[in-house]
């Protein structure tokens, strides 16, 4: 249960930062987020609380938005 509660504040909190940071003229950053978002959601759904399989499948999505993130930083300094 405590690994589901943090999954999600990871996921809202990327959701929260990404949503501020895209209103400063990213918005590729809020797309990052809501795809981080959807992606824990999907780890909670096929997983078991508190298993590996959680904790991987949760590693994943972060990774997943790293790099997401990096490409959309990217993307805003070349527009800028």
């Amino acid at each position: 249960m405590k690994t589901f509660f943090k999954t999600s504040l990871v996921a809202f909190s990327f959701a929260v930062i990404a949503g501020c940071q895209s209103q400063a003229g990213n918005p590729a950053l809020n797309q990052c987020a809501q795809q981080s978002y959807q992606c824990e959601t999907s780890c909670e759904q096929q997983t078991t609380t508190d298993s590996l399989k959680s904790q991987v499948c949760s590693s994943k999505c972060i990774e997943a938005y790293n790099q997401c993130k990096v490409q959309a930083e990217n993307l805003g300094k070349a527009t800028n």
